[in-house]
């Protein structure tokens, strides 16, 4: 029941010229972390994000800094850019390439960046996003001599 509370709020959440309510988001933040397993929370964030590609989100924004607190949602993320690439998913994926010296993981990441900019559900902007940061991977691989 709590979090069918939280995803009545995350639905709440109103937009002004495609950008959002920092306010809401902050209500909606402050309630996830009232729960007692606010990381239960994380697939409901991840489907916001796919239903909200077309605005902004933040730049990265309070729900991705909750998400990023802890390194437990890495299949959570490749899930959904499998269903739905974002700009901000390919962000998370960016930032999680950059985190990382290790060939394999690197692999894995831009592999997922590759996948989300053929994606048919990708839009423009996030298709180019995802092709920015695969370019900036493929260097930065080449500069770690990998």
């Amino acid at each position: 029941m709590k979090l069918q509370r939280i995803q009545d709020m995350l639905q709440a959440i109103q937009f002004v010229d495609d950008e959002v309510d920092q306010d809401d988001v902050a209500s909606a933040l402050d309630a996830i972390r009232a729960l007692p397993e606010p990381r239960a929370t994380l697939p409901l964030l991840f489907d916001w994000f796919e239903r909200h590609a077309e605005c902004h989100v933040g730049s990265p924004g309070a729900f991705v800094h909750f998400i990023e607190e802890a390194l437990d949602y890495n299949e959570l993320l490749l899930t959904s850019l499998q269903r739905k690439p974002t700009d901000i998913t390919v962000w998370m994926v960016n930032r999680l390439a950059n985190g990382t010296d290790d060939p394999s993981d690197i692999q894995r990441w831009t592999a997922a960046l590759q996948a989300a900019a053929c994606h048919p559900l990708a839009d423009e902007a996030c298709r180019e996003a995802a092709l920015d940061f695969l370019d900036f991977q493929q260097r930065r691989s080449r500069e770690l001599g990998r």
